[in-house]
C-alpha cells in the first residue's frame, strides 16, 4: 500500500504537475498577446506659444508662472502711448481729407458757374468779332478793332477750355461721380482702414489668453521690449490632453482605433483610467524628427521603430490634474486571444499538410 502512494505521489511530481505547469504557462502567455502593454507614453497636451502682434516695451503683467488662467483673460500689456498717437494722427487725416473732399465739391460746383459764364462771354465774343468783321469789309471799322474783337473771342475760347480742364481735374479726383457720398470715396476709405488698423494695433497692446489653460515659466518682466511675433509666454492648454504612447512596430499587428486601453498614471499608480485608442501615426517617430535617418549608406543596422499611439481619455474630468510630459503606463486590449487548444490544432494542422 505504501509502494502504490509513493508512486502516485511520484507520478504527480514528476508528470502532473509539471506538466500542468507547462500548459498553464503556455496559455497565459498566449493570452497575453491579447494586451498590449508599454511604459514609453506620455500624457501630452497642446502648448500655446504667446507672442505680440506688436514690437513694443512691457508696461504690466497680469500673470505669474504656474498661474491658472481663462480664455480672454489678460496676460500682459504694451506701452500704449505711441499707438494712441498713431490713431490720432490717423482721424485727424480722415477728418482732413473729408474736409478736401468737400472743399472739392464746392470747386466743382464753382467751375461749372465758371463754364456757363466763359460760354457765354464767347458767344458774346462771337457777336462782336462777326458784327466788326463786317463792319470792317464795309469800310466802316478799322482793322485794329477787328484784331481786338478776335482777340477777345480767342480768350473766351480758351476761358472755356481752361475751365473745362478744371472740371476735369477735380471729377477725376472725386472719383468720376460727383453724387458720391464722400465716405465711399477711396482717398476717404483709404484714410478709414489707416483709423482702423491704428485702432487695432492700440486693441492688441493688451495680450490676452486665447484659452483655458496653466501659463508656464516664462522671463518677461515689465520694461523688457518686445519683438513683434517672437514668443514670450507659454500657455499649457487645459482643455484638452491625451496620451502619446510609442509602439514598437513590432506591436502595431492588431491594433486598431476604438479598442480599449488601461492606463496607469505613475503619479497615481492606485488609480487606474479607462481610454480609448483613437489613432496610429502614419509614420515611426524617427520620420519626424529633425534629422530623419538615411538608410541609404552602406552600413545599415536594422532598428525596430516606435509609432506613435494617441489614446485619449475616457473620463475628460480626469485630465485637470494631468501635467503635460507624465509618464505613464498603457494595456491595450485588442480583443485577439487564442487559446492553447488553437495552437496545438494548428501544430498539428501544419504537421499533417508537411507529411
Amino acid at each position: 500500500m505504501k509502494g502504490i502512494n509513493r508512486q502516485v505521489i511520484r507520478f504527480f511530481f514528476l508528470l502532473v504537475l509539471p506538466t500542468s505547469v507547462v500548459l498553464l504557462g503556455a496559455d497565459q502567455w498566449i493570452k497575453s498577446k491579447r494586451f498590449v502593454k508599454t511604459e514609453n507614453a506620455y500624457v501630452k497636451a497642446h502648448l500655446l506659444s504667446i507672442s505680440s502682434d506688436l514690437d513694443g516695451r512691457t508696461v504690466k503683467l497680469h500673470v505669474k508662472p504656474n498661474e491658472i488662467v481663462k480664455r480672454g483673460d489678460p496676460l500682459f500689456e504694451l506701452d500704449s502711448e505711441p499707438f494712441e498717437i498713431d490713431l490720432a494722427r490717423a482721424q485727424a487725416e480722415l477728418i482732413s481729407i473729408k474736409f478736401d473732399l468737400y472743399a472739392l465739391r464746392e470747386e466743382l460746383f464753382e467751375a461749372r458757374a465758371q463754364l456757363s459764364d466763359a460760354k457765354a462771354e464767347v458767344v458774346y465774343s462771337e457777336r462782336v468779332f462777326k458784327r466788326q468783321k463786317e463792319l470792317s469789309q464795309r469800310g466802316v471799322a478799322s482793322r485794329v478793332r477787328l484784331e481786338e474783337a478776335e482777340r477777345e473771342l480767342n480768350i473766351a475760347k480758351q476761358h472755356v477750355r481752361t475751365t473745362r480742364h478744371s472740371i476735369g481735374r477735380v471729377m477725376a479726383k472725386l472719383g468720376g461721380d460727383v453724387t458720391q457720398p464722400v465716405d465711399r470715396h477711396p482717398s476717404y476709405l483709404e484714410a478709414k482702414g489707416r483709423v482702423e488698423s491704428a485702432k487695432l494695433n492700440l486693441r492688441h497692446t493688451t495680450i490676452f489668453s486665447p484659452a483655458n489653460g496653466t501659463v508656464g515659466s516664462f522671463a518677461l518682466q515689465p520694461g523688457e521690449y518686445v519683438q513683434k511675433g517672437k514668443p514670450v509666454i507659454p500657455i499649457i492648454q487645459s482643455d484638452e490632453k491625451w496620451i502619446q504612447a510609442n509602439l514598437k512596430e513590432t506591436q502595431l499587428t492588431h491594433i486598431g482605433p476604438g479598442q480599449n486601453v488601461e492606463v496607469t498614471i505613475d503619479a497615481y499608480p492606485d488609480e487606474p483610467l479607462e481610454a480609448k485608442v483613437i489613432s496610429i501615426s502614419p509614420t515611426t517617430g524617427a520620420e519626424l524628427s529633425i534629422l530623419p535617418p538615411q538608410n541609404a549608406s552602406g552600413n545599415w543596422v536594422k532598428v525596430v521603430q516606435r509609432v506613435p499611439v494617441r489614446i485619449e481619455f475616457s473620463n475628460k474630468k480626469i485630465i485637470r490634474k494631468l501635467r503635460s510630459g507624465m509618464t505613464v503606463q498603457i494595456s491595450i486590449d485588442t480583443g485577439r486571444e487564442r487559446s492553447l487548444l488553437a495552437v496545438i490544432k494548428s501544430s498539428f494542422a501544419n504537421t499533417e499538410s508537411a507529411e
